[in-house]
């Protein structure tokens, strides 16, 4: 993912919802993150542009699906934080915010064990 598809936490927060679900309307989608139908809607949109959600007919409702697994988004953001990109001064462990669920305990210890041996460098 380039730097301009990454994800903000406004987009994490629903994708999470439907990692979680397989899916939802905007309606579902605005009540589960206690924002407005039209911010759920742009923020719907600038995923679908970043091909992270696709967009289905269910009957008389429109169902937002994830395109991209939750695996590989944190991948992304755990590679990011390991190897560093052209937005980190010392292309070295960045600043990237991540809730401990999100992370799977292996891949948790792993990145500790990182940051200790590049604190010892």
């Amino acid at each position: 993912m380039s730097q301009s598809d990454r994800l903000t936490e406004d987009e994490n927060a629903t994708m999470r919802i439907l990692w979680d679900r397989g899916g939802a309307s905007v309606s579902e989608l605005a009540i589960a993150t206690r924002q407005p139908a039209t911010t759920t809607l742009n923020l719907l949109h600038g995923l679908r542009r970043k091909g992270a959600v696709e967009r289905q007919q269910a009957g008389r409702d429109i169902v937002y699906r994830p395109r991209l697994n939750r695996e590989t988004a944190r991948s992304h953001a755990l590679g990011r934080l390991l190897c560093g990109d052209s937005t980190t001064p010392d292309n070295g462990l960045g600043v990237v915010v991540l809730r401990e669920s999100d992370i799977d305990p292996k891949d948790w210890a792993d990145l500790q064990a990182e940051i200790a041996q590049r604190r010892k460098a």
